[in-house]
């Protein structure tokens, strides 16, 4: 592989490593606020990541805009399965708009019924704090089943626990197009 190639692609994977421990940290933080105004009906204590965003020149705004300019489709799982975060190239890869994906059951969304089993022993994986990174059969909105590259980490609040899922996807296409050597 060419050795700019190389650098580009390494390049990428640390921007995404960094993208989605900060996701997992926003994702912690509204989890925290939810918990906190719907078990005490208060609003939630401000917690330290503005500060901490505002100290490294980034807004909460930005950081969104981050995640939604990285160039992986990049969702977030619930407990339960369900959607809590659809970025851009999500939308794209599968075929629904963040509006239709958030608060649906990824299973209905983008698994077909045959995947399933597979799907839960991965998902189960990962909850007890394992990272998985393979291929993995989807489905977009079409029904088209294709496969995505995918590397799906625990997601946990600032105490440990397990509170979701991040996963991060590009069609197996988009893949061997980087891996392919250079013609010339």
């Amino acid at each position: 592989m060419d050795e700019d190639v190389e650098e580009e692609l390494v390049r990428k994977i640390r921007a995404l490593e960094e993208g989605q421990a900060e996701l997992k940290r926003e994702v912690s933080r509204l989890q925290r606020r939810r918990r906190h105004h719907h078990h005490r009906h208060q609003p939630a204590a401000a917690d330290s990541s503005p500060r901490q965003r505002a100290a490294a020149g980034m807004s909460s705004r930005h950081h969104v805009m981050a995640m939604q300019s990285l160039g992986q489709a990049v969702h977030v799982l619930d407990l339960q399965g369900k959607v809590l975060y659809w970025n851009r190239c999500a939308e794209e890869l599968y075929g629904y708009s963040a509006s239709e994906a958030v608060g649906q059951d990824i299973t209905r969304l983008i698994i077909l019924p045959g995947d399933i089993p597979a799907l839960n022993k991965i998902i189960g994986n990962v909850f007890t704090g394992k990272c998985w990174r393979g291929k993995f059969p989807m489905r977009n909105k079409s029904g088209d089943r294709f496969f995505v590259v995918a590397d799906a980490t625990p997601l946990c609040d600032d105490d440990g626990r397990f509170v979701g899922l991040i996963c991060l996807a590009d069609d197996t296409q988009t893949m061997e197009e980087l891996i392919a050597p250079l013609t010339l």
